[in-house]
């Protein structure tokens, strides 16, 4: 994976208000372009960001990307472990589901 598009919701936002989803979609896209920071970096931030803010589904789709990106499992097991320092039990919770055997198991939401 080398370039990541923008989620899904901006195509609402962009059919409701193109000026203001056109706006998004450009921020998203420069903010995941090519530059320092790996990709798979980026998302396991991504990743971090949506766990701190409850958001299970993001935290699927963001760990599937950046499996896609080249994150290894145990580079996942890593970002869990800086969520739950930092983000707590109820962070870890909602990214957990991003591993296949967790979910249904009342983690993640999903």
């Amino acid at each position: 994976m080398s370039h990541v598009s923008a989620p899904g919701f901006v195509d609402v936002i962009r059919a409701r208000q193109p000026e203001v989803g056109d706006a998004v979609a450009r921020l998203f896209e420069a903010a995941f372009a090519p530059g320092e920071l790996p990709l798979k970096i980026k998302l396991l931030i991504a990743l971090a960001i949506d766990a701190a803010g409850r958001h299970p589904n993001g935290c699927l789709h963001i760990a599937d990307m950046a499996r896609e990106a080249g994150a290894t499992e145990r580079e996942l097991d890593e970002t869990l472990a800086v969520i739950a320092a930092l983000c707590g039990t109820g962070g870890l919770a909602t990214a957990s589901g991003v591993f296949p055997q967790l979910r249904g198991a009342g983690f993640g939401g999903l």
